[in-house]
């Protein structure tokens, strides 16, 4: 996939953070000039088009746009802090403040948020699909926010760009407390459309239970997986324990080491 880089209409100059994201991405960088994003695809045929914005970089592909935004991971937080309302991410990992975390899917990076908020230690977020990885890891280094609850969880990711199995088969044993996937749906619910960018980008290809026996080995505590409630994966997976409400269309399952 074909991915240049442009600056929004108002930005004249090259940040050094568009230089950074540049040198990492190696996608070509390409002159706005008061062209429409439509005519700078088609001239370089392109799929995509990055622009680079102070707060952050948003990807346009097939009509959609995709870039970093914390409000799902916000809504889980704030509703934690002021109803005190469990979040059912953190109750299916028993997860405790000094717990170190590896996210194998990291997606729109909601789940790693939630999770950084609650453990001293930084968060590890694996992501396969390269666009998506640059998105988001440069979609939360430019992000600012007054709240510190927020901003400082964001702010302890580390993003990298890497399959899940490859990353676990080069780790020790017991390298990471508990070790996390939440794969791309095999049955998507229909009415998550925030979620469509997402799944033009995304790597769609089912966990492997290799996947899961690397990380069962990576694991000191636990293995977690998220997925629908009926779904068969987990019982494929060997994820025998079910963590959820019956009420719920999705749970975790969970697999103690």
């Amino acid at each position: 996939m074909k991915i240049i880089v442009t600056t929004s209409q108002s930005v004249n100059n090259m940040s050094g953070e568009l230089r950074a994201f540049l040198l990492e991405t190696q996608w070509e960088f390409v002159p706005r000039q008061r062209k429409s994003l439509e005519f700078l695809a088609h001239e370089h045929k392109a799929l995509g088009v990055a622009v680079w914005h102070e707060e952050g970089p948003i990807l346009h592909l097939q009509g959609e746009k995709f870039f970093f935004h914390p409000s799902m991971a916000k809504n889980r937080l704030t509703a934690y802090r002021k109803q005190q309302i469990s979040d059912p991410l953190i109750k299916a990992c028993d997860l405790q403040s000094r717990d170190s975390f590896l996210d194998c899917t990291l997606g729109m990076g909601a789940d790693s948020i939630v999770v950084s908020y609650f453990t001293e230690k930084r968060v590890t977020s694996l992501e396969s699909s390269f666009p998506i990885a640059m998105m988001i890891k440069w979609g939360m280094k430019t992000y600012r926010s007054r709240i510190s609850w927020l901003a400082e969880p964001i702010s302890k990711i580390d993003v990298t760009y890497a399959h899940h199995y490859n990353f676990l088969k080069a780790q020790k044993d017991c390298s990471y407390d508990i070790v996390y996937f939440d794969p791309m749906f095999r049955h998507p619910i229909l009415d998550s459309q925030p979620l469509a960018p997402l799944r033009i980008l995304a790597d769609h290809d089912p966990l492997t239970r290799d996947s899961i026996a690397e990380a069962c080995r990576v694991a000191k505590k636990r293995v977690v997986m998220k997925e629908l409630a009926r779904s068969d994966e987990m019982k494929r997976l060997g994820f025998e324990k079910f963590a959820g409400s019956p009420n719920n269309r999705i749970g975790y399952g969970v697999i103690e080491v």
